[in-house]
């Protein structure tokens, strides 16, 4: 495994914590009232986070007043970057009429309908407060459908924070992605879904091999099973999402993130006679409430979002993404470093190793402190990216931006070499 030099990493430590005095304050401060000071593990690393204050396009401010690049976008979130006009100015208009009623609104179904219109696969659709609970939703419509329990899952992804989502919970099978074979041993008569990513998000964006999805659909419906897509990342990266990319017709699709616009959001949408099942109206229907779902400012947030993301917004942001790919890896190489980095349409991890990993198992093979000193060597750079070396794009990046970006990538790296 590579190692950083334990002085190297010092020097990086102590410069950061001498840049950065009021964001180590507000860390120490929100570690009196939040557990860690965090409320989302994902957002906190050694030595402290950076606290940020405000962000504008592709610029983050911190509460030290220093200006970052942001490649994270929340986590896939911001495809049109931070506080994007034509959203802030929608939800602005709709505050002084109220943001959430007992009963459906018009803007609730605009939102719906351009899902529909959108991604072929999705028939109807029915909100939540976020992605883990549009995960929980599909679950329970998958078992009422089937009358079976079990969920096939893959080894490395994540469809959201509780049960039954999570690895090692009961009913849950996990498989190595990539690997068919074993999705055909583990889809037994009481597995109710397959749950697939287009990639592996959170397990390192290592993409689908050609033909494993479509053979992993394939075998779930020969199976009795339903085939449930996780598109929450991916739904930026084609206009009808990864599905529509790869010419996938899923049964159900979980969707989020981008649909609101950077406001909280989940989905499932899907077959008919599957969403009906929770309509109040189909007897013996489950039951799905949530006194937020729908919420109006995400709704309108989300229907500006997509409806400036188009075909030629996703061909930038890609292209976009090809180049600062090209540059890190050719940083990598400059600075003597094993380096590869694996994309899916705009979204990209960074991974010290020689081949680019093709499962979960591979990505924690190869997993090293190098991630943790680049990170704090960007950051002292100015640009912002995620711990575990996840890049995305948005439309708010500039061509200058990732030229930034890569000149930024090539100084951290020769910091780090060792």
């Amino acid at each position: 495994m590579t190692t950083v030099g334990a002085d190297r990493l010092a020097d990086l430590v102590a410069e950061y914590r001498a840049r950065t005095p009021r964001s180590a304050a507000a860390h120490e401060r929100a570690a009196r009232v939040l557990p860690g000071g965090e409320t989302r593990s994902i957002t906190t690393y050694p030595p402290h986070p950076v606290i940020v204050a405000e962000g504008h396009g592709a610029r983050l401010r911190d509460v030290d007043g220093h200006t970052y690049l942001d490649l994270v976008n929340n986590y896939t979130s911001l495809v049109h970057g931070n506080a994007f006009p034509p959203v802030t100015e929608a939800v602005t208009a709709i505050l002084a009429g109220g943001l959430a009623f007992a009963s459906a609104h018009q803007r609730q179904i605009e939102l719906a309908e351009l899902l529909v219109d959108r991604v072929p696969s999705v028939e109807r659709v029915r909100f939540t407060n976020s992605g883990t609970e549009a995960s929980i939703l599909a679950s329970r419509l998958a078992r009422r459908a089937t009358g079976r329990k079990a969920l096939l899952m893959f080894d490395g992804a994540y469809h959201g924070s509780m049960p039954p989502l999570l690895p090692g919970e009961p009913d849950v099978v996990a498989v190595p992605y990539n690997d068919l074979h074993a999705v055909g041993e583990a889809l037994t008569d009481d597995v109710a879904a397959v749950f697939a990513e287009p990639f592996l998000g959170a397990g390192g964006v290592v993409p689908a091999a050609p033909g494993f999805l479509a053979g992993v659909q394939d075998l779930a419906r020969s199976r009795g099973a339903l085939f449930v897509l996780d598109e929450i990342q991916a739904l930026r990266n084609g206009v009808a999402g990864e599905q529509g990319r790869q010419g996938l017709s899923p049964d159900l699709t979980l969707l989020g993130k981008i649909i609101g616009g950077g406001m909280p959001i989940g989905a499932v949408g899907g077959r008919a006679d599957v969403m009906l099942l929770a309509a109040s109206t189909t007897p013996g229907s489950i039951t799905h409430s949530g006194t937020f779902n729908g919420h109006l400012a995400a709704a309108v947030a989300g229907a500006v979002t997509l409806r400036h993301l188009d075909a030629p917004a996703i061909s930038t942001l890609e292209g976009h993404a090809v180049r600062l790919a090209e540059a890190v890896t050719a940083a990598g190489r400059d600075a003597g470093l094993p380096l590869t980095v694996t994309r899916a349409g705009s979204i990209l991890n960074v991974h010290f190793a020689a081949e680019a990993p093709s499962d979960a198992a591979g990505v924690r093979a190869v997993a090293s402190p190098l991630l943790a000193a680049l990170h704090l060597a960007l950051l002292l750079e100015g640009v912002y990216t995620a711990p575990r070396g996840l890049i995305n794009m948005s439309t708010a990046l500039t061509d200058d931006d990732i030229d930034r970006a890569a000149a930024a990538y090539s100084t951290a790296l020769r910091r780090i070499a060792w």
